[in-house]
């Protein structure tokens, strides 16, 4: 007799690097913020594709990691509704009653593609505050070590 395996099944996520630019110029409020974004997106989801599209696109949504400061985000989705997710992200128009853009900067597989695709557009974001006067150069690395940081264990858990 031959002992039949069962197999893992292993679910298959995606992880999309997200940029929220408001259009005020201001940065966003600390708290609650992946919260009040996982909700935002799930409404935006069932607002471009309906109860059936969100309930099978909200299972494994989840907003892994948000900065305040620059706008960057993670988000991890399921592959098969990564395409839904990313359309109705770039469909929002606004977070927390004001008017924002929403863009999807990377899309990608595995934890390490987003981890480092996210501290590629924080360290792009942080160059750009310090053009805009709001950041000094000095505390651009220590930002950004401390920020890969909480990126790597964020991601990951």
């Amino acid at each position: 007799r031959l002992a039949r395996r069962r197999a893992m099944v292993r679910f298959k996520n995606r992880y999309l690097v997200v940029e929220i630019a408001h259009n005020d110029g201001r940065a966003m409020e600390d708290a609650r913020k992946e919260r009040d974004l996982l909700d935002a997106i799930r409404d935006a989801v069932k607002e471009n594709f309906g109860d059936v599209g969100a309930g099978r696109a909200v299972a494994a949504l989840s907003v892994r990691y948000a900065d305040a400061m620059t706008g960057v985000c993670v988000v991890r989705c399921d592959r098969e509704r990564a395409r839904a997710v990313r359309g109705a992200v770039t469909t929002m128009e606004g977070f927390r009653g004001r008017r924002a853009a929403f863009a999807v900067t990377h899309c990608g597989g595995t934890v390490r593609g987003a981890r480092d695709a996210c501290v590629r557009r924080l360290s792009a974001r942080l160059h750009a505050l310090v053009a805009e006067g709001r950041v000094r150069e000095a505390d651009v690395e220590g930002i950004l070590e401390t920020q890969g940081k909480i990126v790597a264990t964020a991601v990951t858990n």
